[in-house]
Parts: structure tokens; C-alpha cells; sequence
């Protein structure tokens, strides 16, 4: 009761006007006192609840967010006098340019460019010399025939073979898949609706074929492309910042590294190299994402999550070009493509010569290598599908989408999309590297060229993560070394260690 009486009166002293509400909560504060002296340097006159949660929560950015004090050292980051070399693919990039009306023209628009430049891809294929479905009548019965089709339906029937209904842009026939043929039974359960295919069957009926191979679209067999000098990409993911779970001291850690400090001559060597760093999507933590989060919450406000993942991002030095992208806990539409982070939340960094905010998905030219970058949700509905997919290798399911060449492979499964008026999911370049996020997992692949990196996260183990038995890898942060793919991991939840990964050792995806 004193304690309270004394509040009121310091209030009134300052000449603020302070609800009952309000000194209850400075009351359970005790750094109450200071907390009135910044609202009355602010202008804040009228202490309500609300304004005063909102300065509460504040307060709890400087305990997530402690800024790194980087000490003197001999630290010569050979990137910062290097000019970088880099260019984001507006082409590609659906900021600023949604104009979706959600109708049903915009649909059939999407799914037709879908096909169009799937199958067009397909069509180059030595192997696959498709006809039009409709000219299906004129091959005689038992004859071979190559057939290139979006999946329409997907059944199994009584006598488990794999049936699908496919249709190209006049009209439909059924493929099926025999039981006993468990090379295309495997490819067959890869196979989702929506998905464009190449086939080369059987003619069995006029509508009706019987599979023997089947293609995807797919990426074309090449060698990595490399550089003649060592230059570093870095790639992270999923701050979740204002979750309860977000590791603080782990990425305090982090940041100490990327400034040089406490390192071995070898770790500077590299570190000092870091000119790229892709930062794919789910920032913050977000307000109302999933029932009951307000609970998971130390920050509860948008903009004070924001604020605080701004003050991590600016330790980082200056001569990294940073390239940030949203996910489904950013405040941006849910449906993909999503679009970059408003300027409206990170002011700061919009300021900042080396942030570039990019959608997800999108697209970055390094040194003349094309990244592919993107958070990564539909690889869920993969997973759901698929049953040797799982969230323990992020990768794998990447590969998956690298074969579709398709960054949607189903619509009307957990993950939206808005039909657009430009696809923007269809993979239409060959990707050098392909930054992923979104599955709190570390994961790294090579494919035809391609190589594919997941950078785990920096929040713990969730409660939602230990009902569905996920173990998530925070803390690990990888860099690539563009002049020969080899991949650094450096572990900062486990003191000076580092794993060396190079390009032999990853696994090599096949067909």
C-alpha cells in the first residue's frame, strides 16, 4: 500500500496523470521509478494500461537484444575492402507487384502458366516425344505413347496400383501405375496433385494408359559453378525473436563471431571472408500465428519484436550484404508468394545500405552465381505426402521441389498461395545455391549443380515441437566457400567447435 501511494506521488510530482491500473502494474516493477521518468521525457502525460504495457515490453527488448560490446582487435576482414558483387532479381521478386483479385480467372491463369512452362521444360527432354492428349485416339491400341500432364486426381485403386487422372489444356486421360512395378510405385508415391509430369506409357484404351517411366521437369545434369577467388556466403534462419524460446546469449555469441571477436587465425581467415549473408524469414516470433501463443510471448507487440530484431541486426558489420526475407511469423500475408517485410516495421534497416528485404521466394545474383531464396513451407506438404521426407533433412524435400522445378507442388494443402498474375513459384532459372529456412533444421545437399543449405534456427525446442518429436538444431551457422563448395558449420551452443564439410562428403541426391 505504501508502495503504491509513493508511486503517486512521485507521478505527480512529474505532473502525469496515472490510472489506478497503471500503478498496479509499476508496482510489480521495480524499476518503475525510471520506467515514469522515460515516459515523461517522451511526452507521455496520460499513463494508461496501454501505454504502459507497451513501454513494459520494451524494457524486455534490452534483455533479449544485449548489445555485443566488440572489443579492439587485429581483426582485417579481407570482404570489407572488396567491392561486392550482387544483384537482386526483380524480375522475380512480387513486392510491390501483387494485383491478384483472388477470382476464378486468376486461378486458371496461375495453373495454365504452370503448365505451360513445366511442360515446356519437359518438352526439351531428349528422351520424352510427348503428343497432345486429345490425339490419344489416333495411336493404335498397345502402342508405346509419351504424354506430358498436370495431375488432376490421384487415387489408389482396390488392386493397389497408383491411379491419376492428368489433363493438359484441351483435355484428360487416366494413367496408372501397376502394383508390381515398385521402381514407379516409389516414384509414383512422389507424386502429388498439381504436380506436371512427363510419362511414357502403353495405350491401353483411348483415355487409358498404362505407365512405364516417368519424368519431372527437373534440373539439367552440370558441374558446380565456382569462383577464382575465396569469397563467403552465410545463410540463417528463424530468430523468432519475442518468443520465450529465442536463444539471446547464443546469437550474442554469434555476433561476437561475425565482428572478429575471440577467434583463432583460421576462423578469422574465413569470417573475414563472409560477404553474403541470406537471412530466410520467420524474424520474429509474430502476434495470434498459431492459438494459444500469446502465452509463448516475452514481447507482445510487433513492433517492439522488430525493434529488437533490429538490434541484432545492426552488430553485424557493415561490408556483409544482407539479404532479409519473410516467413509465415512475419508481418506479411500468410499465402506465398509473400511479399518483403514492410519498410513501416524496420525502419533502421531500410537505412542501411547493406539490408536488402526481398520476398519469399526470390531471387539474388553473387558474383554471378544465382541464389534461389526461399523460407520453405510447402515442403510440409511434402513431408506430409511423401513418407521417406522428414523435417530432420530439410534438404531432401528441397531436392524434391528442385525436381519439380515448382515451388508450389500442390495447391489446397496446409500451405496458401495467391494466384498471381506472373508465377512466381515455377523455378524458372537454374539455381547455383538455395537458401531454406522454415524447418529449424540444419541440412545441406547437392543436386545437379545445385547446392542446397538449410541454416536450422536460434530458438530452442518448442512444446509443439516435442508433441510431434522434432529436434530442432539452433545455434549451428553455416558458410559456403564459393570457390569450391565446401561448407563451414560453427557451433555456437557448443564452444570452438566447427565441422568442415566438403563437397564429397555431401550427400549427392539421385534420381
Amino acid at each position: 500500500m505504501k508502495e503504491l501511494e509513493e508511486i503517486i506521488r512521485f507521478a505527480e510530482s512529474k505532473g502525469l496523470f496515472i490510472s489506478k491500473q497503471s500503478v498496479e502494474l509499476l508496482s510489480k516493477n521495480d524499476n518503475w521509478k525510471k520506467i515514469l521518468e522515460e515516459l515523461f521525457e517522451e511526452g507521455q502525460f496520460m499513463i494508461e494500461p496501454k501505454i504502459l504495457e507497451r513501454k513494459l515490453a520494451r524494457t524486455k527488448i534490452s534483455q533479449l537484444s544485449t548489445k555485443v560490446e566488440i572489443r579492439k582487435t587485429n581483426f582485417s576482414p579481407q570482404a570489407k575492402d572488396r567491392a561486392p558483387n550482387f544483384r537482386v532479381m526483380q524480375e522475380y521478386d512480387v513486392t510491390g507487384q501483387s494485383n491478384s483479385e483472388g477470382k476464378v480467372e486468376d486461378f486458371l491463369r496461375l495453373f495454365r502458366s504452370k503448365f505451360k512452362l513445366l511442360s515446356n521444360m519437359l518438352k526439351e527432354r531428349h528422351n520424352l516425344s510427348p503428343i497432345e492428349i486429345k490425339n490419344l485416339k489416333s495411336i493404335p491400341k498397345n502402342e508405346n505413347v509419351d504424354l506430358i500432364g498436370i495431375i488432376n486426381k490421384k487415387w489408389i485403386t482396390k488392386n493397389k496400383h497408383i491411379a491419376f487422372e492428368i489433363e493438359d489444356l484441351d483435355t484428360k486421360c487416366i494413367v496408372l501405375i501397376m502394383q508390381k512395378e515398385k521402381e514407379l510405385m516409389l516414384k509414383g508415391e512422389r507424386i502429388l496433385e498439381d504436380n506436371v509430369i512427363g510419362i511414357k506409357g502403353v495405350k491401353i484404351g483411348d483415355d487409358f494408359i498404362i505407365i512405364k517411366e516417368i519424368y519431372w521437369p527437373d534440373l539439367p545434369i552440370r558441374k558446380n559453378v565456382l569462383l577464382n577467388e575465396e569469397v563467403y556466403s552465410g545463410g540463417t534462419s528463424d530468430f523468432h525473436i519475442g518468443s520465450k524460446y529465442f536463444l539471446d546469449k547464443v546469437v550474442e555469441k554469434w555476433l561476437k563471431f561475425l565482428n572478429g571477436e575471440n577467434l583463432s587465425e583460421k576462423q578469422k581467415q574465413k569470417v573475414g571472408k563472409l560477404q553474403y549473408l541470406f537471412v530466410n524469414g520467420d524474424n520474429i516470433a509474430g502476434v495470434g500465428v498459431y492459438p494459444g501463443q500469446f502465452d509463448d510471448l516475452l514481447i507482445k507487440d510487433l513492433y517492439d519484436q522488430y525493434e529488437a530484431f533490429e538490434e541484432i541486426m545492426l552488430q553485424i558489420p557493415e561490408y556483409i550484404q544482407i539479404f532479409v526475407c519473410p516467413g509465415q511469423h512475419d508481418s506479411v500475408r500468410r499465402a506465398e508468394p509473400q511479399p518483403a517485410i514492410p519498410k513501416e516495421f524496420l525502419p533502421r534497416l531500410y537505412a542501411q545500405r547493406n539490408f536488402h528485404f526481398i520476398s519469399s521466394p526470390s531471387w539474388v545474383e553473387t558474383e554471378g552465381l544465382k541464389n534461389l531464396i526461399y523460407h520453405g513451407p510447402s515442403i510440409h506438404d511434402l513431408i506430409s505426402n511423401v513418407s521417406f521426407l522428414t523435417m530432420d533433412h530439410p534438404e531432401k524435400g528441397m531436392v524434391e521441389l528442385l525436381k519439380k522445378r515448382d515451388l508450389m507442388p500442390s495447391y489446397g494443402g496446409r500451405n496458401p498461395y495467391v494466384p498471381e498474375k506472373k508465377d512466381y513459384m515455377v523455378i524458372k532459372e537454374i539455381p547455383d545455391l538455395v537458401w531454406i529456412g522454415d524447418m529449424h533444421h540444419n541440412g545441406y545437399a547437392n543436386y545437379r549443380g545445385t547446392t542446397v543449405l538449410n541454416g536450422g534456427c536460434w530458438e530452442a525446442q518448442t512444446d509443439f515441437e516435442k508433441k510431434i518429436g522434432h529436434t530442432p538444431t539452433p545455434g549451428i551457422f553455416p558458410m559456403i566457400n564459393l570457390s569450391n563448395r565446401q561448407i563451414t558449420e560453427f557451433y555456437f551452443m557448443r564452444n570452438n567447435l566447427q565441422k568442415e564439410i566438403v563437397p564429397e562428403q555431401l550427400e549427392e541426391v539421385k534420381e
